[in-house]
């Protein structure tokens, strides 16, 4: 059995027991990646197996046999046969050429088919904020399709997704080299990139999509990223966008994390921080010259400020560039 395999197998198990034990309070049992692949007692790398895995699965898909969350996202095209899976008690089907996409802690089930098969890859959080992917534009696209997370694809499109993901699986299944985080990072990246071209060639061969927001919660989401996006160096204030939306800071920030699962001042403060670790990283600006670039008072309020959301200084950042 390999690890892939055998993550499959203690998925279906940890759930088992945690369902049927007296002692269990919760009925949904929640899984780290780490967590699973530890259990899972395959072959054991420090690193990367514990914060993103590829397969090309050719078990039985009884991952969610009972109802779980994983705390990682997931990206995953199906290559044989099909099944229903419910993602936060919504049921959907998947077909062969379809791509699907859970994110971070959503309560999945997947019904057993042994008939079934799928290409995944599987990151957590963790990982993914580190490699930068540019959420201003991808976040919105991929939270655009949150209420629908499976679609078909043509078989080109799976073709090429696959070829993506096997990359990263050969990469990890290799020794961790000197720049083995860099080139899975940039695969993965690559990836997600892939996805986001699929999304937006989606929406183009179906024009009924352009304007998908359905109800007030997600019109209100949209507007909110469209002003983020054009204020966040200058604004990081959730009053400010509440009046640009002529609501209450609570409601706002209410109907956010509904739609989203992320808070109004966790937006702010992704939007900011990726901006500041670019400019750190790439450009010659000084710190105190980013600071005011960002419409911090001063370089003492930006350092405190970036050291509580990333867990070291500018200048230590800047360093380790």
């Amino acid at each position: 059995m390999n690890h892939i395999e055998s993550f499959y197998y203690y998925i279906c198990r940890k759930s088992s027991d945690a369902m049927n034990s007296k002692a269990t309070e919760a009925p949904i049992t929640s899984f780290t990646l780490s967590e699973l692949i530890a259990m899972s007692g395959g072959e054991k790398r420090p690193g990367l197996l514990g914060e993103c895995i590829a397969a090309n699965s050719s078990s039985q898909m009884e991952v969610f046999r009972f109802p779980g969350r994983l705390d990682a996202f997931v990206i995953g095209v199906c290559t044989e046969g099909e099944t229903t899976f419910t993602s936060n008690l919504k049921e959907y089907r998947l077909k062969k050429d379809s791509l699907f996409i859970i994110g971070p802690k959503h309560i999945l089930q997947i019904q057993s088919d042994d008939r079934f098969k799928a290409h995944v890859i599987v990151i957590t959080p963790d990982f993914l904020r580190r490699i930068n992917i540019d959420t201003k534009h991808m976040m919105p696209l991929f939270l655009q399709f949150g209420s629908r997370p499976c679609m078909e694809l043509t078989h080109k499109e799976c073709t090429s997704l696959r070829s993506f993901i096997s990359m990263v699986e050969q990469e990890l299944e290799g020794p961790e080299t000197d720049f083995a985080v860099e080139i899975v990072g940039g695969l993965i990246a690559a990836t997600i990139y892939k996805v986001g071209d699929i999304l937006t060639h989606y929406i183009e061969e179906h024009p009924e999509l352009e304007n998908p927001m359905h109800n007030r919660a997600e019109e209100y989401f949209k507007q909110f990223t469209e002003l983020l996006g054009e204020h966040y160096t200058r604004e990081r204030s959730v009053g400010y966008y509440a009046r640009q939306l002529c609501i209450t800071p609570k409601y706002l920030t209410t109907l956010i994390k509904r739609i989203s699962g992320k808070s109004v001042s966790e937006w702010i403060d992704s939007y900011v921080i990726l901006e500041a670790k670019t400019l750190l990283k790439y450009s010659n600006m000084s710190v105190q010259e980013i600071a005011y670039y960002l419409n911090f008072p001063n370089q003492s309020f930006f350092g405190s400020y970036f050291k509580r959301n990333t867990g070291m200084s500018p200048s230590q950042y800047k360093a380790k560039q």
